[in-house]
This record gives structure tokens, C-alpha cells and sequence, in this order.
């Protein structure tokens, strides 16, 4: 077992101990609570008490809230068509594979450090995610405020080794308001997830430009039959060039391969032997020529490709651009993800309302039952991948 999994289930076991002791010492809970800390198994949360209301002149109060419910609808169905569009092949294919056999596939991967991402890259995410969810939870909160609600307190925590974020609207608020005004409160914090990857979206074309990367094979399949096998590519290694053409990206590299998919060919492919170092390739040779025969029906080289950056780009220009993917990673997926209707999430609290209204129950339940269904079955699929 892995150093990272090792710390992970001692992080876990910690977490589960904590809560057992503490649930059975009742003074201890007292003590914990009155400081505003509540322990769950997997779970802690810190209570910051009342949260600082947002001073809005009254004449703004309801341009702003009319936009808030102009974008946040057009947000939430733009986001539910995505999430549909994405999840519904995946379903089809699921029937299909369990019927006929076929091998399984998800659209969804959960992430799990050292399994699913490097530990490098789980940084970045956790720093993105803490962003995400903070400036989600003060949406909803600036948008209660507008609505004229009373917010009762804020704050935040840990959910295993995720951070967590959140506000609680006054509940007799929340009941006795109109729909209008629970549109505009619970579309409110997706809304500020599609800004927040709207807003890396922008900025990650800057940052990686000045990038300079490299094709990086990672390993060769070892079989006889294997184009890159028999001809001794050695890795990790650069590739620099295919037949006098110069391969600076993954795209490059399958245009060139595509072109001859079905044909026998010989290719001069130019390599580099390299080091990885970390999350960057450092070269570590000169160019060396290798004869590369694919044969008739067969496109792939047998070999298994990354692209890093070279070793020369600086590293806080490395870290903005990772920053930035992550970024644009976990804000798109919080923004889906709250978007639809699966009971706890922004979408599936407004779908109830709505339907709720029209005395569609009934359609509520099978909707968002049969969606949690799924999207739990297909984060499973997606998590058997790696294991």
C-alpha cells in the first residue's frame, strides 16, 4: 500500500474515532458545541455565527435580483441540458452492456488522491474547491439578503478530506416565501460557479501559452507485435518528430498517425530518452532515429503518451496553468452537479418546489430517484477503473 493511501485511511480512522468518542462524551459535546463545533462521522463543521449582511440601496435591490433570476434560470436549464446530454448515452450503454455484456463506461470519475489524481494535482484541486464553495455558499447568502431574508449563521468544514462551506437561511423565511424568491436564492450559488469557470475558461489560453510542452511516452507495450516494441523505443522518452515533421502536442501526433490509419507504413520517428521529474520532462539525450514499421489495419504504435511540460518552463508559470485547469475543472462540476435534481443539491430543491406546486410529486421523486440511482452507479463504474 502506498504511503498517500496509508495516510488517507488514517485520516478516515481518525475522523471515525473522533466522532465516536466525542458522541459518547456528552460534556466534551457541550463543550465542543458551544464553540460552534459539530463532529459527524467523516464529517466536522464549524459555526462562525451571524454572517455580516450585504448593504444593498434598496433602488439596486430589485435590478439585482431581477438578474440574479434572469441568469440564474437560464444558468440552471443551460446546466441541466449539459448534465442530461452527458449522463443519458452513458444510461443507454449501461442497459446495452448489461444485456449484451459489453464493457461498462462512466462519465463521471470521483476524485480520490493517489488513485484517480496525483497528490501534486490534489493541491490544486483542493485550493479550487475551497474557492468554488466559499464564493457558492455567499451568493446564496447576498441573494437571501436581497430577498429579505434573515441568514443565521455561516461557516465552514471537512467533510473526509474535502472542504465544505455553507449558510443557513432562516427556515420560516424559506417557507413562506414565493417561488420567485427560492429561484432566485437557490440558483443563486450555481450561478457563481459557472462565473467562477467562465472566468478560468478566459484566462487558461494566457496562461498556457506560455507553456512549452512536450510528447512524453510513458511506456511501451511489450508484445512482439507492437510496432514501437519491435523497434526498441525506449521510455520515458520525447518524441520530437515524425518523418521530418515536428510533434509539439498530442494532437499533433494523432493527426500524423491518423493519416496512415489503414494503410502499412514506415515511419522516422525522432526521439529524445528524458526523465520525469515531478510533474515536468526533462530531455536527457539527443536525438536519436528510430524505424518504426506499422503494418496494414493497424494505426496504434503500441505506446502510451502524456503531454508534459518541459523541465525549462518556470514553475510558477506551471503551477498558475494547473491552477487555473483545476480551476475550470471543479467549478464546471459544481455547477452541474447543483444544478441537478438529485433531492440535496440547488437543482433538485428548486425542481421540488416547481413540481411540487403543480402536484407533480410523484414525477419529482421518479425523476430525481432515478437520477441519484444512476449518478451513483456510474461514479462506482468510474472508481472500478483505477482500482
Amino acid at each position: 500500500m502506498e504511503l498517500v493511501h496509508q495516510v488517507l485511511i488514517t485520516i478516515i480512522i481518525a475522523e471515525v474515532l473522533s466522532y465516536l468518542v466525542i458522541s459518547t462524551n456528552m460534556s466534551l459535546r457541550e463543550r465542543l458545541a458551544r464553540k460552534g463545533i459539530s463532529v459527524y462521522p467523516f464529517m466536522y463543521l464549524i459555526d462562525l455565527g451571524k454572517m455580516p449582511k450585504f448593504k444593498v440601496k434598496p433602488k439596486f435591490s430589485n435590478v439585482l435580483s431581477l438578474l440574479l433570476l434572469v441568469f440564474g434560470i437560464a444558468n440552471f436549464v443551460f446546466l441541466l441540458y449539459i448534465f442530461y446530454q452527458t449522463l443519458l448515452p452513458y444510461v443507454v450503454m449501461l442497459i446495452k452492456g448489461l444485456v449484451i455484456g459489453a464493457q461498462l463506461s462512466s462519465p463521471f470519475i470521483p476524485i480520490v488522491p493517489g488513485i484517480t489524481v496525483s497528490i501534486n494535482q490534489f493541491i490544486y484541486i483542493i485550493l479550487a474547491l475551497s474557492i468554488g464553495v466559499a464564493l457558492h455558499e455567499i451568493f446564496h447568502a447576498f441573494a437571501a439578503y436581497l430577498n429579505g431574508w434573515r441568514v443565521e449563521s455561516w461557516g465552514i468544514g471537512l467533510f473526509l478530506i474535502f472542504p465544505l462551506a455553507y449558510v443557513r437561511p432562516s427556515e420560516e423565511d424559506y417557507k413562506k416565501s414565493s417561488i420567485k424568491s427560492k429561484a432566485i436564492v437557490l440558483s443563486a450559488g450555481v450561478l457563481a460557479n459557472t462565473i467562477l469557470f467562465l472566468i478560468a475558461m478566459a484566462l487558461m489560453p494566457v496562461a498556457f501559452a506560455s507553456i512549452q510542452t512536450a510528447v512524453v511516452i510513458i511506456s511501451v507495450e511489450r508484445n512482439v507485435t507492437a510496432p514501437a516494441f519491435k523497434a526498441g523505443i525506449p521510455y520515458p522518452s520525447i518524441i520530437v518528430s515524425i518523418n521530418n515533421s515536428k510533434v509539439s502536442s498530442i494532437d499533433d501526433l494523432r493527426n500524423m498517425l491518423m493519416k496512415y490509419r489503414n494503410n502499412s507504413v514506415t515511419y522516422v520517428i525522432g526521439i529524445m530518452k528524458a526523465k520525469i521529474v515531478g510533474d515536468v520532462v526533462k530531455p536527457v539525450s539527443n536525438i536519436s532515429y528510430y524505424i518504426v514499421h506499422k503494418p496494414k489495419g493497424r494505426w496504434r504504435l503500441g505506446i502510451i503518451i502524456t503531454e508534459l511540460p518541459l523541465a525549462t518552463t518556470s514553475p510558477l508559470t506551471i503551477a498558475l496553468a494547473r491552477f487555473l485547469y483545476w480551476f475550470y475543472i471543479v467549478n464546471i462540476s459544481l455547477a452541474v452537479i447543483n444544478a441537478a435534481p438529485l433531492y440535496i443539491t440547488d437543482g433538485g430543491k428548486l425542481i421540488s418546489e416547481v413540481l411540487s406546486r403543480v402536484k407533480l410529486n410523484v414525477l419529482n421523486h421518479l425523476v430525481q430517484g432515478l437520477t441519484a440511482v444512476f449518478v451513483a452507479i456510474f461514479l462506482l463504474i468510474g472508481l472500478m477503473r483505477f482500482i
